[in-house]
């Protein structure tokens, strides 16, 4: 069983993945605990709200559990009441969400998502979780136990105490979303590399055996020897030679002049050159041959439709409630009438009414029953009133309420097409064949040729330059002469003075610690 979890802020971009129908099969909010809101969306908007009141910024707790083999929800909840409790978080508001995700062979596999709130509403703190990686692997073991799974070889070794090193790289954020753009993984990648150095006699054999397979040795710039792929994403050469230390790396490549080789933006333009050149040769044959376009065509109609589907499912639930709520809110509103109108027509409701006429139109009996008379409600209209108001408020709360869901649906549907456009994009990659050498976008390309443009500016001399921009220049020379002229007949108590009141005026113009200091202002 294996256990991540990770403190993190920004709930509303969690429920949107949690949510997310096109990278899901299925999608089941299991339990919702502590909040008045029934969809995640909601729920985690009131755990931030309660987290405005710390100072606490990542206010959520997100675990997942995968099983290697299918457990029941029972099982499932089992392991998360143990690991509530070995975390600290037993009685905090959570969510508990099941998905159905197809691995890499298709076939469909059900883990588990744990989202607790980590503010003490009582306290109003965030509970502190210390060492929470070590007590996730003590409770992945002791559930493996529990529930008869086999321990992988990672957890066999913690629970014996002794070192491990992972076979299978462990990809960062940043690799997982490369992956997921280019259908390349990191641990493909890294056996690429791995198997051009092991055959690799030399430095230099090396170096072109990577450029064979679509890399580009290049010098980094807080790292010695970096990688650059197809898709002008940098690695470090490092990490990605499985079995070797780096210093036996750095020994074996002491040959190559660091120094001589290009740097990231230099290979980042030749990884495109090669790109352009393998898009022009093989423009021909894509040209004569329409199938890979039509087969990606009907692809994208398929995925689309599909899309569409589930979209349309969700908007219906959405207008079915909101069709339900105004039918409710309007045979409430005129039961409340009838009822009302039922009150008004009776002996008592006349009665009490007259007394409350009575009391407002004597002064001397406003002054001493008025008070007990708002506070007591003995004024049947004044009550009927205070009730078509509540009924009102309410109406409108609901009604934003189903607005939230829609704004909901709204970003959700947003996440699905991105999602559906990265499957398009590696569809398109491995129709082309461009798998070791893809052409990178236009819009990274753009990114990455962006250049910071710097310029000398002397403190001071920024409303000058400005002037000179807006064609203000003209008399700045004789200005520039009489200011100096009336400066040196001044005496230096007048100079401090003028300084003084200079400075005055410049801090009521700009905040504190960022204004623009002068020459003269030493």
């Amino acid at each position: 069983m294996i256990l991540k979890g990770s403190q993190r802020a920004n709930g509303s971009d969690l429920a949107i993945h949690l949510m997310n129908c096109f990278d899901n099969e299925r999608i089941e909010i299991a339990h919702l605990r502590g909040a008045v809101s029934d969809d995640l969306y909601g729920a985690f908007a009131e755990f931030e709200a309660v987290a405005a009141g710390t100072r606490a910024e990542k206010y959520l707790y997100s675990l997942s559990i995968n099983p290697p083999e299918p457990l029941t929800r029972d099982q499932y909840l089992d392991a998360v009441a143990t690991i509530e409790d070995r975390l600290g978080l037993t009685g905090q508001p959570r969510a508990v969400v099941f998905h159905v995700k197809p691995d890499e062979h298709g076939i469909g596999r059900e883990h588990c998502h744990v989202v607790w709130s980590r503010i003490d509403i009582e306290k109003m703190k965030a509970i502190h979780l210390s060492h929470d990686k070590t007590r996730l692997m003590d409770c992945a073991v002791e559930l493996a136990h529990r529930f008869d799974l086999d321990l992988p070889p990672g957890l066999k070794a913690w629970e014996e105490k002794r070192g491990f090193t992972k076979d299978k790289l462990e990809p960062t954020l940043a690799e997982k979303s490369q992956a997921e753009t280019t259908g390349i993984t990191a641990e493909e990648r890294r056996t690429e590399i791995t198997q051009a150095y092991e055959q690799a006699d030399t430095a230099e054999a090396f170096r072109a055996a990577l450029d064979e397979k679509g890399y580009v040795l290049a010098k980094g710039d807080r790292r010695g020897f970096v990688v650059v792929d197809g898709q002008c994403n940098v690695h470090s050469l490092t990490r990605y030679i499985k079995g070797h230390k780096a210093k036996n790396i750095k020994a074996k490549l002491a040959v190559i002049d660091l120094d001589a080789l290009p740097s990231v933006d230099e290979a980042k333009d030749i990884v495109r050159q090669r790109g352009q050149k393998i898009g022009e040769s093989q423009g021909e044959s894509e040209g004569k041959s329409g199938e890979p376009e039509a087969a990606l065509a009907q692809m994208r109609k398929a995925l689309e439709r599909r899309l569409a589907e589930k979209q349309a499912r969700r908007q219906a639930e959405i207008n079915g409630r909101e069709q339900e709520l105004l039918t409710r809110q309007q045979s409430e509103r005129m039961a409340l009438h009838a009822a009302q109108l039922r009150q008004s027509r009776g002996l008592l409701f006349r009665a009490r009414r007259a007394v409350a006429d009575l009391i407002e139109k004597t002064p001397g009996l406003r002054s001493v029953l008025g008070p007990i008379q708002k506070l007591a409600h003995l004024d049947p209209t004044q009550r009927q009133s205070a009730e078509r108001d509540a009924l009102a408020r309410r109406h409108e709360r609901e009604k934003l309420d189903i607005e939230r869901k829609r704004r909901m649906a709204a970003r959700l549907a947003t996440r699905e097409h991105q999602a559906m456009e990265r499957r398009m994009k590696r569809a398109e990659l491995k129709t082309e064949g461009l798998g070791q050498h893809p052409r990178q976008d236009f819009f990274e390309a753009a990114r990455d040729r962006r250049v910071k443009t710097s310029t000398d500016m002397p403190d001071g001399k920024l409303a000058e330059q400005f002037n000179d921009a807006g064609e203000f220049a003209e008399g700045l020379e004789e200005a520039r002469a009489a200011d100096l002229e009336d400066e040196n007949t001044k005496s230096w108590k007048q100079r401090a003075e003028g300084r003084q009141r200079g400075r005055k005026q410049r801090s009521r113009r700009t905040p504190r610690g960022r204004g623009l200091r002068r020459d003269d202002e030493n």
